[in-house]
């Protein structure tokens, strides 16, 4: 096994599920810090758990309300959006008696309002539509969202779509643990085995540099129900690599 020695921060996409709380544990354990993305229609019926791991020191995301398409939805409804699942993450804020230490948000899909490719990096955001993109981006700052600070972010197709420049956080390695879901399995791969092979793969330019030392990592993981079962092997794969998870400065 190829081992490099870098930082990399833990995001985690489509929470709550009703597995969050193991999830929660289990990084506790591992001393690994993570910013869990929420959809305000999960935060509804699952606050215990967001609570929980807010009371011990986990960051909650917005991950929009319904988890839609921003480039097939009004503008208004993508405000719409927005601010119903802020309001829900206040309250649970609130609930847990911890103040608030950012916000910050992932759009489905990558999806800022322009569309999406679906590429070896995952769903890499399209610049159509510049003006709804630069209306959404205002909003979200007007709003108070801002993106942390990730240090050490070096890969030339990342930077060159100047995606630290957003409000809202991308990443630089998609695990595709969501493609054991899909009918049709995606770049091959069918379960387990074939995620923790590409975390393997050496091709930094296409979005599989977790063995390249050149840059450190924003990884992609979700929280669904469906696939619960390989959360702990991929973030212990992860951990066997050398990567010291760290969370990103607010």
């Amino acid at each position: 096994m190829i081992m490099v020695r870098k930082i990399a921060y833990l995001t985690v996409d489509d929470c709550p599920s009703k597995d969050m709380k193991q999830k929660v544990d289990f990084l506790l354990e591992k001393n690994i810090p993570a910013l869990w993305f929420c959809r305000g229609e999960f935060l509804e019926k699952r606050q215990e758990a967001v609570i929980y791991a807010i009371q011990n020191g986990f960051v909650i995301g917005n991950h929009s309300y319904t988890h839609p398409l921003f480039s097939r939805i009004p503008v208004e409804e993508c405000f719409k959006q927005i601010v119903l699942t802020d309001e829900l993450i206040e309250k649970l804020y609130e609930k847990a008696g911890i103040k608030r230490p950012a916000k910050v948000f992932r759009f489905p899909w990558g999806d800022k309002g322009g569309g999406f490719d679906m590429t070896e990096k995952g769903f890499f955001p399209k610049s159509e539509n510049p003006e709804k993109i630069r209306i959404v981006q205002s909003f979200l700052r007007k709003f108070g969202y801002r993106q942390p600070r990730f240090k050490g972010i070096n890969y030339d197709w990342f930077n060159a779509a100047k995606l630290l420049n957003y409000v809202d956080v991308y990443f630089t390695f998609d695990t595709m643990d969501w493609a054991v879901m899909v009918n049709k399995p995606k770049y091959g791969i069918r379960g387990l085995e074939g995620i923790l092979e590409r975390l393997d793969e050496d091709a930094p330019g296409e979005g599989k540099g977790l063995n390249c030392a050149g840059s450190n990592e924003i990884i992609l993981l979700h929280d669904l129900a469906e696939i619960s079962h390989i959360f702990e092997p991929i973030v212990e794969k992860l951990l066997e690599k050398g990567l010291k998870f760290e969370r990103p400065e607010f």
